[in-house]
């Protein structure tokens, strides 16, 4: 699938950098795609200039401008309000994609939120997402033996704001995160390394910490931060080398999950009786088709891919009996309850009818959609479904599964939102229940 294309306004060792994050950069092939966000070096002199650069880039751009991120050095004075983030140039690689990824799966959550809560707006909804962002000062755990690392580090979050408690050992640390309402961790692994990377690893194998931004400031002699990453860090950083950089960039993404939880919670509230199939959780056909329709003028407008995936139950002995005697519409509402829970907030599931299901996924491309699709389908055909204690299967009075089909099309140039969907049933087999 084709990576996010970065426009980097800098030296060559910004665009190398931003390369080895797992980015293409704009211009470095032929194959024209949409800017997902623009780097612009805000370093020694260039500092100056750089706001009235991105505000002049931003206006030439209209709305197929993305993300404008300042890199910078923590070194220089720049005019951050021109700027929708900023990069820390000595983050390491992997950190510095966990950063953009981010970034970036919250400007696409945060445009569609908006346009749906636009689109809800018509079937009796309120026209604006609710304002969900706390203003509480962010909570971090700092875990880890005391000393002059954990003063330091704990003395620079406290100089930025944040409020500060402190655990020597795991057994704490833990009660702490479960009994409390952190924000983030740090962890201060100098002697110890295995048990804090283990101490991570236990974070992320858990569902209610699994997202919490979590950094690790290791020793002069550790220097593998991508073990410390493929391990659970969020981020990396030597104690004692930058302590106040380290804690800006911990700041930076305790914001970012701050803004990705309000907006969950933004799309957990878009629901409106009329937009919905009550009888699965998705929403019904009438809000598909007028929300799509948006998101087609919008993908045009910014120039941003945009996919949908149809699925529908496939006829077999088993459903084609069930059709029969309505035990059917028992296991479609089922199957529809369970997508429901499998797609992320910013795509859009509905169910067209009564045995087939659309997701339209913005900002994704073909071969995206068709893997997430792929993975939603998997879970739909493995699950045991439960026909109904009055539905008689041949000699089967068991749970059933089913079989999907399933296809996928990519917004063409100047194509309609009819003409994407005619494109993606024209892929689906002409037997249906």
């Amino acid at each position: 699938m084709a990576k996010p294309q970065i426009l980097v306004l800098a030296g060559d060792d910004v665009a190398l950098a931003v390369a080895a994050a797992g980015f293409s950069l704009a211009g470095d092939d032929a194959v024209k795609r949409q800017t997902a966000a623009i780097v612009i070096d805000t370093r020694g002199g260039a500092g100056v200039k750089a706001g009235e650069l991105a505000r002049s880039v931003k206006a030439a751009l209209g709305p197929r401008a993305g993300l404008f991120l300042a890199w910078s050095d923590n070194s220089s004075t720049y005019d951050l309000s021109a700027f929708d983030g900023t990069l820390d140039a000595n983050t390491s690689s992997v950190a510095l994609a966990a950063r953009l990824n981010s970034s970036l799966r919250i400007a696409v959550m945060a445009d569609e939120a908006r346009l749906r809560f636009k689109s809800l707006a018509k079937f009796g909804g309120v026209p604006k997402p609710p304002s969900l962002v706390t203003g509480r000062k962010p909570r971090i755990l700092v875990f880890g033996p005391p000393g002059p690392a954990m003063l330091r580090f704990t003395a620079a979050l406290d100089e930025k704001g944040a409020q500060t408690i402190a655990s020597f050992t795991s057994f704490t640390a833990f009660d702490y995160l479960h009994d409390g309402d952190f924000d983030g961790v740090a962890i201060i692994a100098l002697d110890d390394m295995s048990s804090s990377l283990g101490f991570c690893a236990a974070m992320r194998r858990n569902t209610r910490l699994f997202h919490m931004p979590c950094l690790v400031l290791a020793s002069p002699d550790f220097s593998d931060p991508e073990e410390a990453i493929n391990k659970g860090a969020t981020d990396f950083a030597i104690s004692g080398d930058d302590d106040e950089a380290a804690a800006e960039r911990l700041l930076d993404f305790v914001d970012e999950k701050r803004s990705r939880d309000a907006l969950a919670l933004a799309f957990a509230a878009a629901r409106v009786p009329n937009a919905m199939d009550q009888s699965t959780g998705l929403y019904g056909f009438e809000f598909f088709d007028s929300h799509l329709e948006s998101l087609v003028a919008r993908a045009h407008e910014t120039d941003r891919p945009l996919s949908i995936t149809l699925v529908r139950i496939a006829p077999d002995p088993i459903t084609i009996a069930l059709a029969a005697n309505y035990g059917l519409d028992s296991i479609a509402g089922q199957a529809g309850s369970i997508m429901a829970r499998l797609v992320r907030c910013e795509d859009v599931a509905a169910r067209l009818d009564r045995t087939t299901y659309a997701v339209a996924f913005p900002a994704s491309d073909e071969e995206a959609a068709s893997v997430a699709s792929r993975r939603i389908g998997a879970v739909l055909e493995c699950t045991a479904y439960d026909p109904g204690s009055d539905v008689t299967i041949y000699n089967n009075d068991g749970p059933v599964q089913i079989k999907l089909h399933i296809a996928t099309a990519e917004l063409l140039a100047r194509e309609t939102a009819q003409d994407l969907c005619r494109r993606a049933q024209a892929r689906l087999p002409l037997n249906r229940l």
